[in-house]
């Protein structure tokens, strides 16, 4: 957390203070009272510039939780539930819920535990929740004073970034229908097919001839796509299939390529390179010269990974690059930044597959069956590959 954020926070607390207690003195229940929080805490986060991702009333294993953002769970309670001593029932069920959905969302988004935090909240008391190094450690209740606060406000501004790289959260912040994949998949249209660049319309038409070896060139080119390509921000009334699945494929790829990086950064790169999050910041003309070292595959054989990238259709945006590009790349990668690769080594088996949910969803279902793009769920995928082990399966001489 930046100094500057702290500065915020700490000329925040007074007021924000004096709203929690006046919501907690207005409010009959416990629905009332996290209704009035709520709007506080989205603009405590628009002030200090954070973008907090917001559950409410997200369902975990052990029941629903009130509210998650990020990494932090708070549990709201009726205002004067909670007493002044841990030792009253009232603060003990609250605190086992808080310990039980801690837990289940470590399990959920294959999160350690340790980087979760949670609290328990009825507008007269906050009582902090953390687990380190094998231990609970739950905090007496804290009267909602102006130290509290803060104390509460800096725990949710640190908890606000880096999600967890799982495919529901992919899903949710770069499949369709989102200000991300609206924004770029638009921009990219709209440079495709308003540009005379002759090495842009050339390479368009590899592709397409390519594409349309694969898949039913005169189904796929009737489609009627004008529903999903709402979804990317294209709102014409006759959207042309094909300009429209190359946006939608060179978005894709940039997505892969730059989680490929961050992959690649995680593992590999010395510290002090380059991350995404420096690359977020970048100014106009470095973040164009950044991507075209990451088409060409420099950025890989900086580092000794050669043949992975050597350039491809899909960087053809550099040659129309302009700031609507740039505003929409940017917004891309600011994004991509938040992602914790953590979870690459707790669970990697949740991230086996990790783009099939993300990709299943950026390509209509009609585009991808005419390709022949059948999937063979995993369940039975599972159970044949068992079959095979068990010798049920013979193989025929």
């Amino acid at each position: 957390m930046t100094i500057d954020i702290e500065s915020q926070i700490r000329n925040i607390v007074p007021d924000f203070t004096k709203k929690i207690q006046d919501a907690a003195s207005l409010s009959r229940n416990e629905a009332e009272f996290r209704t009035k929080i709520a709007p506080l805490i989205e603009q405590f986060a628009e002030k200090v510039r954070l973008t907090i991702p917001i559950r409410e009333e997200c369902t975990l294993i052990r029941g629903r939780v009130d509210a998650v953002y990020n990494r932090l769970v708070i549990e709201y309670e009726c205002p004067g539930k909670l007493r002044h001593d841990n030792r009253y029932k009232s603060n003990r069920d609250s605190i086992k819920q808080v310990k039980d959905y801690i837990e289940d969302l470590a399990k959920k988004e294959r999160h350690r535990k340790e980087r979760l935090a949670g609290v328990a909240f009825d507008g007269y008391y906050f009582i902090f929740v953390r687990f380190k190094e094998g231990v609970w450690y739950i905090d007496q209740p804290q009267k909602v004073e102006l130290y509290s606060t803060e104390q509460f406000l800096k725990l949710l501004a640190s908890l606000s970034t880096e999600l967890a790289l799982i495919p529901e959260n992919l899903v949710r912040d770069f499949g369709e229908n989102n200000r991300i994949s609206r924004k770029v998949v638009s921009t990219l249209f709209n440079a495709l097919t308003t540009s005379d660049n002759l090495k842009v319309k050339t390479l368009f038409e590899q592709w397409r001839l390519q594409f349309s070896e694969v898949c039913d060139y005169e189904r796929a080119s009737k489609l009627r796509i004008e529903d999903f390509a709402r979804k990317f921000g294209i709102p014409a009334k006759n959207v042309e299939p094909f300009p429209f699945f190359f946006s939608l494929h060179t978005y894709y790829a940039v997505l892969i390529k730059l989680l490929a990086i961050q992959i690649v950064h995680y593992y590999i790169m010395p510290k002090g390179k380059t991350d995404l999050k420096q690359v977020a910041t970048f100014t106009n003309e470095e973040l164009k010269n950044y991507l075209k070292g990451m088409e060409d595959g420099g950025i890989f054989r900086d580092i000794g990974i050669n043949n992975f990238l050597e350039g491809d259709f899909f960087g053809w945006y550099l040659d129309v690059w302009n700031n609507a590009i740039y505003d929409a790349f940017k917004r891309l990668i600011s994004t991509l930044a938040n992602y914790s690769l953590l979870t690459l080594d707790i669970d990697p088996d949740t991230t086996r597959d990790l783009l099939k949910k993300l990709y299943q969803q950026l390509m209509p279902k009609e585009l991808r069956h005419n390709l022949g793009e059948y999937y063979t769920p995993d369940w039975l995928a599972e159970r044949l590959l068992n079959m095979l082990e068990g010798g049920e399966i013979r193989r025929q001489p």
